[in-house]
């Protein structure tokens, strides 16, 4: 009998497992075959992660083996930079993201961490004392709370056990190892969002650059997976206003990685003896598509809610772990995430109005420093209930300044409702 399973061993999964395993008899079980290899990824950690990342891992220079030092918000018209040189601090760090599994992983099986990988569950059951969890071999488990961590991967399962499943849109990325001589000529950035309609209109394309090595994808519509790739194929061979940061690197088509990406938030997180983590509850902030952070602060809200419950030996009710979607609504939902809510009513789903409002957005980033200054304080913000809303609405009211007199004319009551979020 374990006295907490983990379903899934990505970023939020394993951070959990680490965390949970200081206090509690953990079992970690991943579908992929982490003995193999964890797939590689390039991420970006916002300063803002670091409250949920123990220092001797944020500290890794494995993990996270480079600073962030400028963001691009660009348009088809302009680059929209925030520069650390601006403000004094990097914006945070970026990580080769198996590394930093791998480490929490490792930290957590020397604090007595079982791990189970290349590992499918086929069905759960509920009893009143326990769950028993059963494998693609027959094999079963029994926990006294059930902990999902499946990102998009394990609607099934979480559909069986009663639980909504938030909204999932079909993402795409590609990873490629480069020279760092040529990363340092084609890019003067780590980390670029660009919008534009023609890609997707559902949300953004991007570049991740770490050490030696570059990512990008894109969110799309509706696409099969090898219309999906065949437009990325496309963008990298011929999208002009990209081709400067693609010069010289080989992009081996055969690395895509082609799945859900989901987003809106479950209404209820929590059942008796089960919480869902991170993306599989939604917990993807609606216009940015951040979901490291959402899923960091959720293994953390969830090992400090069970760690007193587990050691009063009590039943793991409903009613007991409600307070984790209670600080899930205060940490995140009531205050972050209310800007991600706007920009997406706001910026997605019409083709006609989102290259309008994006390169106005991107023209008031370059020359407005107040501006610049807001965003790099939501990087650097350390307690994200102290988000400052008024400072959205701030900027929601000069973008809609900047914009031509005929988008006015037709978009102000879509900023009106935006600024009521």
């Amino acid at each position: 009998m374990y006295d907490i399973i983990v379903i899934g061993a990505g970023v939020c999964g394993a951070s959990f497992a680490y965390k949970a395993s200081k206090y509690a008899k953990v079992l970690l079980i991943e579908a992929q075959d982490y003995n193999k290899k964890i797939p590689e990824r390039v991420n970006i950690f916002a300063e803002h992660n670091k409250p949920f990342i123990d220092d001797l891992i944020w500290k890794d220079e494995e993990a996270f083996p480079r600073p962030w030092k400028v963001l691009n918000y660009k348009s088809e018209k302009n680059d929209g930079l925030i520069d650390y040189k601006e403000f004094g601090k990097p914006l945070g760090k970026i990580s080769h993201t198996e590394k930093f599994i791998e480490k929490l992983i490792q930290y957590a099986e020397d604090q007595g961490c079982d791990t189970r990988f290349n590992e499918k569950i086929s069905k759960i059951n509920k009893h009143g004392d326990h769950v028993e969890i059963i494998n693609n071999k027959g094999e079963s488990y029994s926990t006294k709370l059930l902990v999902l961590a499946t990102g998009s991967r394990g609607f099934g399962l979480q559909r069986s056990l009663g639980f909504e499943v938030p909204d999932s849109y079909m993402g795409i990325y590609l990873n490629s190892d480069v020279d760092e001589n040529i990363l340092d000529e084609n890019f003067n950035f780590q980390y670029m969002f660009h919008l534009n309609p023609n890609i997707s209109s559902d949300g953004p394309f991007f570049f991740n650059v770490g050490k030696g090595r570059v990512s990008t994808g894109y969110l799309g519509n509706k696409e099969t997976p090898a219309q999906l790739k065949d437009k990325l194929d496309r963008i990298l061979r011929n999208y002009e206003i990209i081709q400067k940061y693609v010069k010289g690197i080989s992009w081996d088509l055969n690395n895509i990685v082609i799945g859900d990406i989901s987003k809106h938030p479950i209404s209820k997180m929590t059942n008796n003896r089960i919480i869902v983590l991170g993306e599989a509850a939604g917990l993807v902030t609606p216009f940015f598509y951040e979901g490291m952070l959402c899923g960091l602060a959720s293994a953390d809200i969830a090992s400090r809610v069970i760690e007193p419950l587990l050691s009063n030996n009590t039943e793991f009710s409903s009613s007991e772990l409600v307070k984790y979607d209670q600080e899930i609504d205060r940490l995140l939902l009531d205050g972050y995430f209310r800007n991600g809510n706007a920009c997406e009513y706001l910026f997605y789903g019409n083709k006609n109005s989102m290259k309008n409002i994006w390169n106005a957005y991107t023209e008031m980033l370059l020359k407005n420093k107040t501006v610049r200054k807001f965003v790099y304080e939501v990087l650097m913000i350390q307690d994200l209930s102290s988000y400052n809303t008024d400072n959205d609405r701030w900027v929601g009211e000069r973008l809609f300044a900047q914009l031509p007199l005929l988008s006015k004319a037709t978009m102000w009551p879509k900023f009106l409702k935006a600024m009521s979020f």
